[in-house]
Parts: C-alpha cells; structure tokens; sequence
C-alpha cells in the first residue's frame, strides 16, 4: 500500500499517512473550496489501510483552523479511525 502525501497550501492543511509505520499525520489550515473533494482521498486511503492496519495506529491531528464543510469530512476520518480500534489486535491513539 502506498503512502499518501498532500502539500499543504494556504487552505488546505499537509497531508502524510505512512502506511509501513501506522503514522497519520494532518496539519495546518483546512478551509479549501470543495472539503468533500479534498478529504476524498484521505478517507478512499483509510478504507483500504483498514483492510490491514499496523497494530497501533497513531494520529496526529493539529489543525489552527477548519470550516464547516472541513468538520463533517474529519468527523469521516475520526469514524474510519473508530473502526480501525474497533478492530481485533489494534489500537487507534489520537493526539
């Protein structure tokens, strides 16, 4: 499976979800144009990563800013990573 990496820019926050260390990582800003469109990769990765996740999973989430149209697509990830933990032999940290 491979990596997913996103640059961030003024409105969107950067992207790196590391498949071979469990690491999710999202900062900055999250206010672009279309969030649906946006989050739609991020959440495509965490379906196929949840077919067979790292036995810890962290995520590290540090947002300053995110709209409401962000809200509804990083409430998606926080429930794909709740399935995730839900699974057996695997733990989900979120910081």
């Amino acid at each position: 499976m491979n990596n997913l990496e996103i640059p961030g820019t003024q409105k969107t926050p950067s992207v790196f979800f590391n498949s071979n260390t469990g690491t999710l990582e999202l900062k900055g800003r999250s206010i672009p144009e279309n969030a649906i469109e946006f989050f739609k990769p991020l959440v495509e990765w965490l379906e196929e990563y949840s077919k067979s996740p790292k036995s810890q999973t962290q995520a590290n989430i540090h947002l300053e800013y995110f709209n409401t149209t962000s809200s509804k697509c990083i409430l998606d990830i926080f429930r794909k990573l709740e399935s995730i933990n839900k699974q057996d032999n695997t733990e989900v940290v979120i910081n």
